[in-house]
């Protein structure tokens, strides 16, 4: 029994999370209600306040999950080790732009919004953190501001994911990716 109840209420965040996404790119956030939700994801109002405390802890734990998914879908380790195999980094860069194009509504959503600052705030330190987690000082980056390094690789990075989402997808993810591990190499940022 536990796990048809664990299934139904997976089934039941997962409706209450899309619902909050449809509301989200059709109204500003402001304006968006927790009857706005309930009426989309076909659940009564007291079932979100089950999950979450209000439309602000549903936003906040949206935003950390596809976060946290998104770097797990690529691991940035291999773009700061030496030697890095083009090929592998090429599949770990691709894997995050599928990942960012399977969830096109969450992030369209979230960077055309009057929130987009905030959003945009929270990615970039998302990938900051683990930049420099991850970075390599040595080689090339010898005598280099290691913040500097990971400032600089966080905000490009940014902004072109903020690109390419803002403009649709106009590229595979497959020519994203290898499109920005040129960029990597070029400016041996992965040494």
């Amino acid at each position: 029994m536990g796990n048809k109840t664990d299934r139904r209420i997976l089934r039941t965040k997962d409706a209450i999370n899309r619902a909050f996404l449809e509301v989200f790119s059709e109204k500003e956030f402001d304006r968006i209600t927790i009857n706005d939700i309930s009426e989309r994801a076909n659940v009564n109002r007291g079932t979100i306040y089950l999950h979450y405390m209000d439309k602000y802890d549903l936003l906040n734990r949206c935003i950390n999950v596809h976060l946290d998914e998104m770097i797990s879908s690529c691991t940035l380790t291999k773009f700061t080790q030496e030697n890095v195999e083009k090929n592998e980094a090429i599949e770990a860069l691709k894997s995050l732009f599928i990942y960012i194009q399977k969830n096109f509504l969450f992030f369209s959503s979230m960077l055309s919004s009057q929130k987009t600052s905030l959003f945009r705030e929270r990615i970039q330190k998302t990938l900051t953190s683990s930049i420099q987690e991850k970075i390599n000082m040595q080689g090339i980056n010898q005598g280099m501001d290691k913040e500097l390094i990971i400032q600089f690789t966080a905000n490009a990075f940014v902004g072109i994911l903020e690109w390419w989402i803002l403009n649709r997808m106009p590229y595979t993810a497959e020519h994203m990716a290898e499109q920005v591990w040129t960029l990597i190499e070029r400016n041996n940022i992965n040494s």
